[in-house]
């Protein structure tokens, strides 16, 4: 059975860890910017959950007050 666990990371986390990105190296610019953003993120609520299967990053959820997010979804409230 394949174990998996899941993360909520903060700024120390994401020293360590790291964010969760296929396409970037963690050397490069755009995952130097991602953590730069993340980092100002939590400072306003934003939380960041990774899933680890076998202490293999495999995924993560992000998710912030809609005021603070880049990606806001709007819909019709049931």
């Amino acid at each position: 059975m394949t174990h998996i666990e899941i993360v909520e990371m903060d700024g120390q986390l994401l020293e360590g860890i790291g964010s969760y990105c296929l396409r970037s190296k963690k050397i490069g610019e755009g995952y130097k910017s991602k953590n730069k953003w993340l980092n100002q993120q939590f400072e306003k609520g934003l939380r960041y959950i990774q899933l680890l299967e076998e202490q293999k990053q495999v995924g993560f959820i992000e998710y912030t007050d809609a005021e603070y997010s880049s990606r806001v979804v709007h819909g019709k409230a049931i």
